[in-house]
């Protein structure tokens, strides 16, 4: 069953709420002050149940111009909207704030609904209408069907049921692939239960059990109870008014603007690529470097504007520009949002996010760039992809990378196409990625080749740590598989593919002198000190060569063997234990080996950094490996 949101939209004192209570017979002012006052300050819930059988939600928004804050609240993910407009008034300043709004936020469905007919004849009835098709021509309700309806005395109220049961028929079901995201519109605590939220599920379906996040904050929490229209429910869907009671997580930790969603489903962000669009009857120009009131979902944050490739946009005029925000916020590319002006604060306009995680760019764009903003704004699959890929270091887990792409089935199509590689059998990593990574392995190359001329390659650990540093050993060593045309892996050095270590013949007869003296030393090796020759500067590069070629061991500062030597001691000492009960002692391991305590004892403690043995009293024990 499909569920659908309907919201209100409208100048105060229009009759939204009393058109609500109506239909549902509830009543959504829930506010002391609300009632005094008689008009709606925030948004209110009810739900509708329908001829059809299905049982709609109703978000009732404020229509005074001081409490567009929170009609903007309640604006987001709405299904169908009813543009209510009084008989006796006609249209007024807040009717066209609202319809922008509405059209800012990509509101596809409507009905207007013409309220208090009790108080105008027909024919001004009649002229009202006609001023509603003039002011509704260009707008996605210019083929909306009016209904003249009065909430008082119950006229039209019928017809406007039957006219919203068919307009839900026609309209799509919501995705509930997608992970579960929720606006929160209301915090409180209830005696007995604790936290409980309260909001709209934009996508996908939460069950109560289910793990969450609350973004920004990234506080984690779990669903203890969930219902849905005032009533316990096991899951919910997209469409659905919710309240959520929390578990793990306290009252104050949360305030409204908060995003309840699948943990690691969202990136929080302070930067946004955009499409910006200004309201064409605006009446404010807005310059590059401007703040502005952002407004998304239920959250409302304060910005700078950086346009793109301009300095000013005019009322009617649409650009490419980058948001940049003080304070994190959470959201997910093709979302709608609507900007208001700094002061004096008024809504002129609104657009789509292109990309959450954005680099910091320049005002003169460059053509690529521009290609890709373009193609974002498109909805092009491959470089959604590709900017998510980014936005997680170049390589990305799949399941995280399917929770940020809006069609994440296109994922297997772009793999089987090799527009993506999967590494690890979990990680994707596209041809951007591929070219950017081997760039940077290059020149890391490069920079250590020029540094090290005698070091056969570059530490694969080292080189891991500068490019891959927050992934596992095996992915990086599958990433260094891509580029076996241009690098060269042995054991644990990497090289480019053309590089060779070139003694001159003096470095080369050091190399010789440092091999044969720790060859004939064996246990017993010369000093550092006695290897060196007169040739203080390159002996201590040559020797340094050898370390990083691990054809000598250093196992403590100024202590070398050959490491033939180190793994004959390595022989020798699982000998010893295999031959006993298991265990080695200093004197046993000295006594087998041939050397005195200090070489013998400089090698033990080194098989104990490495792991290979763990002290045990007075005796070693081989560890477990």
């Amino acid at each position: 069953m499909k569920h659908t949101l309907i919201g209100t939209a409208g100048h105060v004192d229009h009759g939204k709420t009393a058109l609500i209570r109506a239909l549902t017979g509830i009543e959504t002012d829930r506010l002391s002050e609300e009632k005094s006052r008689g008009i709606t300050i925030d948004i209110g819930f009810a739900h509708l149940s329908l001829p059809g059988g299905e049982t709609v939600s109703i978000i009732d928004v404020p229509g005074h111009e001081k409490f567009i804050k929170n009609m903007l609240a309640g604006a987001g993910g709405i299904d169908l909207v009813l543009l209510v407009i009084a008989a006796d008034d006609g249209i007024m300043p807040q009717t066209r704030e609202h319809m922008g709004i509405m059209q800012l936020l990509n509101a596809k469905d409507g009905i207007i609904v013409l309220t208090k007919c009790d108080l105008a004849d027909e024919d001004w009835q009649d002229l009202v209408c006609d001023d509603i098709r003039e002011f509704t021509v260009d707008t996605f309700l210019k083929d909306a069907p009016i209904i003249r309806v009065s909430s008082y005395t119950g006229y039209g109220i019928e017809q406007l049921k039957n006219c919203i049961n068919k307009k839900v028929v026609q309209i799509s079901e919501k995705n509930i692939t997608a992970p579960f995201r929720i606006p929160v519109d209301r915090v409180f605590s209830a005696e007995g239960f604790g936290t409980v939220v309260t909001g709209t599920l934009i996508e996908g379906m939460l069950c109560k059990g289910n793990a969450v996040m609350l973004y920004p904050a990234g506080n984690e929490a779990r669903v203890r109870q969930l219902q849905v229209h005032g009533s316990q429910s096991e899951v919910a869907y997209a469409g659905q008014r919710v309240a959520v009671n929390l578990s793990g997580v306290h009252r104050d930790e949360m305030q409204r603007g908060f995003v309840l969603a699948k943990p690691e489903s969202l990136q929080s962000t302070k930067m946004l690529d955009v499409k910006l669009s200004l309201m064409k009857d605006g009446q404010r120009d807005i310059k590059s470097g401007s703040r502005l009131h952002f407004h998304y979902g239920t959250d409302n944050r304060l910005c700078k504007i950086v346009l793109m490739g301009k300095d000013v946009l005019s009322p009617g005029q649409s650009a490419y520009a980058q948001l940049r925000f003080n304070e994190d916020i959470a959201l997910k590319n093709n979302d709608s949002f609507v900007v208001r002006f700094y002061s004096p604060i008024e809504t002129i306009g609104g657009g789509v996010v292109l990309n959450t995680k954005p680099k910091k760019y320049k005002r003169m764009l460059t053509s690529a760039t521009i290609r890709v903003l373009e193609a974002l704004e498109r909805g092009d699959i491959d470089v959604q992809v590709s900017q998510a890929i980014a936005s997680f270091g170049g390589v990305a887990q799949l399941d995280k990378l399917q929770m940020h792409i809006t069609c994440s089935h296109e994922i297997d199509t772009l793999v089987a196409s090799g527009q993506i590689m999967i590494l690890a059998s979990q990680y994707a990593i596209d041809d951007t990625s591929i070219r950017n990574f081997e760039a940077k392995i290059i020149n890391i190359l490069e920079d250590y080749h020029k540094k090290n001329p005698l070091h056969s390659g570059m530490p694969k650990e080292e080189l891991r740590s500068r490019v891959l540093p927050s992934h596992r050993p095996t992915l990086f060593d599958e990433l260094l598989g891509i580029y076996n045309h241009c690098l060269q892996v042995e054991g644990n050095q990497v090289a480019l593919v053309d590089f060779k270590v070139n003694y001159t013949k003096e470095e080369y007869k050091i190399r010789t002198n440092i091999m044969q003296s720790l060859a004939i030393g064996g246990f017993v090796p010369p000093s550092i000190t006695e290897l060196l020759t007169s040739n203080k500067k390159k002996t201590e590069a040559v020797l340094e060569a050898l370390l990083a070629e691990g054809v000598v061991i250093s196992t403590e500062p100024g202590m070398v063997f050959d490491s033939s030597i180190i793994q004959k001691a390595r022989d020798i000492l699982h000998k010893i234990a295999d031959d006993g009960d298991g265990t080695v002692t200093l004197s046993q391991f000295r006594d087998n080996v041939g050397t005195s305590r200090k070489f013998a004892l400089s090698i033990l403690e080194y098989f104990d950094r490495i792991g290979l043995t763990r002290k045990l009293g007075d005796c070693r024990v081989l560890s477990k490996q």
